[in-house]
């Protein structure tokens, strides 16, 4: 006696969702990096800080 159970539907739904969730965190996270990267730019992250006039290092 054999049961015919149909099991693939419910697998192609989890696998389009899984594919959505990937794809939302990937994308969230480029957007978190490109932030990060601006505000890095902004504040002058790689510039190593500003000199003023009596030669000590300020943010």
């Amino acid at each position: 006696m054999t049961t015919d159970l149909d099991t693939r539907a419910t697998e192609e739904r989890r696998s389009i969702w899984l594919g959505i969730g990937k794809f939302l965190f990937i994308v969230v996270l480029a957007v978190l990096f490109f932030l990060l990267a601006h505000n890095m730019v902004r504040h002058r992250f790689f510039r190593g800080g500003w000199r003023n006039q009596h030669g000590s290092i300020s943010p």
